[in-house]
């Protein structure tokens, strides 16, 4: 599969005695190529998630892997989101981030019905242990003012790869050919936010009490890097309960302004950043999503100099919660 980087889009910070500065907001829009119901893939490059094992649990231990029995899973996926910036002076910032159940600036909230399958790829040398699971749509609903711009984004289609452990190597989005702009980009940002959480599983054999850690990068107003940590809390046969918890750093430690050109180019530090997150999730090895349970999180990032009593403070926050439908 031929993996794609789509280019970023800016956002713009507010303006402060610093000057303008501008984040990055990745942007996984598709053109409209083809004429058919569902547009032609759109394939995303992903970046490897690296898995550490932190305590096997006790005993007895065995290996996680998701199994392919192609039946078809049926569940509803909420996601939440929110994003306030501020400039206020250095000794006014609260470096704590809110508590992850708090939604922080202009909160969105998006429903998304999903029927999702997973299959083995044939057996072929070294993809023996590769997967491919389809996510399919139904209607989304969100809040009022947005209801008009979801028409016509059923049968949007997410799709990715990978292997057993729940690791993803591609991902691939398919939009409706009627979806307009403003639907595709609501969708595209919401099934983003739910593969920013994946349920990866440590190589080795684990028992009740294990502890392993996912480090992935995430994108959104800005490029964070992610730590999720998993704990085993119950296993009965193939169904799995987890505890999470999330903490997110800014990728780059300094952002370059845009200022006026008589003033010369300044910078923001990262002075801090801590995330406030609680999650719990219960799934079957049998079904490509988890079946329920919810995962919350509030990141702060603290900008600034040191010469400077100026900071520039955004809290981000996101919730992705599952039930299975009845």
């Amino acid at each position: 599969m031929r993996v794609l980087s789509l280019p970023p889009r800016p956002r713009l910070l507010a303006a402060s005695l610093l000057g303008a500065c501008a984040l990055s907001l990745a942007s996984c829009s598709a053109e409209d190529s083809s004429p058919a119901q569902v547009e032609a893939p759109v394939d995303l490059k992903v970046d490897p998630a690296r898995v550490l094992l932190q305590d096997p649990g006790q005993g007895p231990h065995r290996a996680l892997r998701y199994a392919d029995r192609q039946a078809e899973q049926r569940v509803t996926v909420e996601i939440g989101s929110g994003f306030d910036q501020q400039v206020m002076r250095a000794d006014a910032v609260r470096t704590q981030a809110p508590a992850a159940t708090e939604s922080v600036g202009e909160a969105s909230a998006l429903t998304l019905p999903l029927r999702a399958s997973s299959s083995a790829t044939a057996p072929d040398g070294d993809s023996a242990d590769e997967r491919e699971v389809t996510t399919i749509l139904g209607q989304p609903t969100a809040e009022p003012a947005r209801a008009e711009d979801l028409e016509g984004t059923r049968d949007f289609e997410l799709g990715w790869s990978g292997d057993h452990s729940g690791r993803v190597s591609a991902v691939n989005l398919a939009a409706p050919a009627e979806a307009s702009d403003e639907g595709r980009a609501l969708v595209e940002q919401a099934l983003m936010k739910l593969l920013s959480l994946p349920v990866i599983f440590p190589e080795e054999p684990v028992g009740v009490g294990a502890v392993w850690s996912v480090d992935s990068r995430v994108t959104g107003e800005a490029t964070l890097l992610q730590t999720t940590t998993y704990t085993l809390t119950a296993l009965d046969g193939d169904d799995v309960e987890l505890a999470v918890s999330v903490q997110q750093r800014p990728a780059q430690g300094a952002l370059t302004l845009d200022s006026p050109e008589e003033q010369g180019a300044q910078t923001l530090d990262v002075m801090n950043a801590n995330t406030a997150s609680s999650g719990s999730l219960r799934l079957n090895l049998g079904e490509p999503l988890p079946r329920s349970g919810e995962v919350a999180l509030t990141t702060r990032v603290v900008y600034g100099q040191d010469d400077s009593e100026v900071r520039v403070v955004q809290d981000s926050s996101t919730r992705v919660g599952f039930n299975a439908a009845s």
